[in-house]
């Protein structure tokens, strides 16, 4: 028999001596955590038994999703040694007499199935809860801190910490490391703001963003404190209903969030509109729509598997923001043609997948340019789905630019020319997913691939050379979908 009769009074108890930095330990947390539910109704107990400080077991309890009771053995791990304990996990089944019943060594199911069954005995329970059959079936434990040195007990503690490692046990990562919020950084981030000011729920799980939170998001993801003002307008677009960020999560389409900035703050803070405008190596562009999807994710809780359902997922759920090469053409850019002045500061954001390239590098006329980058904008959602009645983003490269102009084309006669090169008769669209609308149309019937010319929305982006545009395809909710939403950013945001 074992000290701690409190324990199992009532009924079994199954202790589970754990510690943070082994992997099998939180491997054996994660996967005892459903049998929460089962032991207390068979009068019995689920204990963890954590050879770490109160803090450092809370976060493993947490990252684990283990919401069973857990108890803290400190230093010199009395119990551990009484029970001859060399192994972190070891699990003992301990009946209400004090009597350990049966015990297990590392990750075993089958060992632990079989202390679930006998704790169904004990209960009187007619049938047992089995854990599932997720690989691996059987992993070895690491040495319990009972059998080091006590020499080593504080100093190991203390070298094991790893603020890096701790983002990724809070769940505060995206998948790539993260700089911890600490209370300065925040603080520098805030530069003197409000820290509970709200900009109001987050969709999906609609909790609070608060400006501290939002600084927290933005530290996180990188941000340099002069990014908070353009970052907190994105943040407030995205949280338009029209932008509907909670259909852009909850959906099991690819698309994500994409801020595309205009106006001379893109100089100011270093943006890149050049080589490379969509790719990465631009702390701006980078950590700007990174921080978006962070707070989408984190206050917002639209996380994979959860909250966030889409099915393949794809880089820009991670970020993407871009900025326009206004000084590439002669066109006006996207803030003007949605009513801002030349010389503001503007932040849109659209819901779009990926950038689809288009190559054209050998067209002799601009008319063949027009075709070759309405074919590709034909294709987005499904080749054959006509209309998609949405907006659409075309990344158009200043070479491509050049040859419109020296036709004397402006953008909105090179959106109407694109709506026009992406009409279909429909017996071309015939095969492969329609819809109900067009599957119902005479053969005859001409449609394009959007319901008018202002849906086709041309950006100029990229370097000088290399004649690739790109189409940014949008999410096609059919009437659940998500329009694009722009805002001035404001010089005391």
């Amino acid at each position: 028999s074992v000290a701690g009769e409190s324990l199992w009074s009532e009924g079994p108890a199954l202790l589970v001596f754990v510690e943070h930095d082994c992997p099998t330990s939180r491997l054996a947390l994660m996967r005892l955590a459903p049998l929460a539910d089962f032991f207390e109704p068979a009068g019995a107990s689920l204990v963890a038994v954590h050879q770490d400080d109160a803090a450092t077991a809370q976060r493993c309890m947490q990252s684990s999703k283990a919401g069973f009771r857990a108890l803290i053995e400190p230093p010199p791990f009395a119990a551990a040694e009484a029970l001859g304990v060399r192994t972190v996990p070891s699990a003992f089944l301990i009946s209400k007499s004090g009597l350990i019943i049966d015990c297990c060594e590392g990750w075993s199911r089958d060992d632990f199935n079989r202390m679930v069954r006998q704790v169904a005995e004990l209960g009187g329970c007619s049938e047992a809860m089995e854990l599932d059959a997720e690989a691996p079936m059987e992993k070895p434990g690491c040495s319990s801190k009972n059998t080091l040195d006590p020499s080593c007990w504080e100093s190991q503690s203390v070298a094991l910490f790893d603020e890096m490692e701790d983002m990724f046990e809070r769940g505060w990562t995206d998948g790539l490391p993260v700089v911890p919020p600490t209370r300065e950084r925040v603080d520098r981030m805030l530069d003197g703001r409000d820290p509970q000011f709200s900009l109001g729920p987050v969709p999906p799980g609609m909790g609070e963003l608060t400006l501290e939170r939002l600084a927290s998001c933005a530290v996180l993801a990188g941000c340099h404190p002069v990014y908070f003002p353009l970052l907190r307008t994105a943040v407030e677009a995205a949280l338009d209903p029209a932008f509907n960020a909670h259909g852009l999560t909850n959906t099991t389409h690819t698309c994500g969030p994409v801020v595309i900035v205009n106006g001379p703050i893109r100089r100011e803070i270093g943006m890149n509109y050049g080589i490379n405008a969509m790719g990465g190596w631009n702390r701006a562009n980078a950590t700007i729509g990174r921080a978006v999807r962070l707070v989408l994710g984190l206050t917002g809780r639209g996380l994979p598997g959860s909250l966030d359902r889409s099915t393949l997922g794809q880089p820009g759920k991670i970020s993407f923001c871009f900025a326009e090469n206004e000084e590439a053409s002669s066109w006006d850019s996207l803030a003007v043609t949605r009513g801002f002045g030349p010389n503001e500061n503007v932040v849109t954001l659209y819901c779009g997948d990926p950038p689809f390239s288009i190559s054209d590098h050998y067209s002799p006329e601009a008319e063949d340019v027009v075709f070759s980058i309405a074919s590709a904008g034909s294709a987005v959602f499904g080749p054959n789905v006509y209309p998609i009645a949405t907006e659409t983003i075309f990344v158009i490269c200043p070479e491509h630019v050049k040859g419109f102009e020296e036709r004397g084309w402006d953008k909105t006669e090179v959106a109407q020319r694109i709506f026009e090169a992406s009409k279909r008769r429909v017996s071309e669209l015939r095969g492969g997913e329609q819809g109900p609308f067009t599957a119902a149309l005479d053969d005859d019937v001409i449609l394009a691939k959007w319901s008018d010319p202002s849906e086709v929305v041309l950006v100029v982006s990229g370097g000088p050379a290399g004649r690739f545009s790109a189409v940014l395809p949008p999410w096609v909710g059919f009437g659940l979908g998500s329009s694009m939403v722009s805002k001035k950013v404001e010089e005391d945001a």
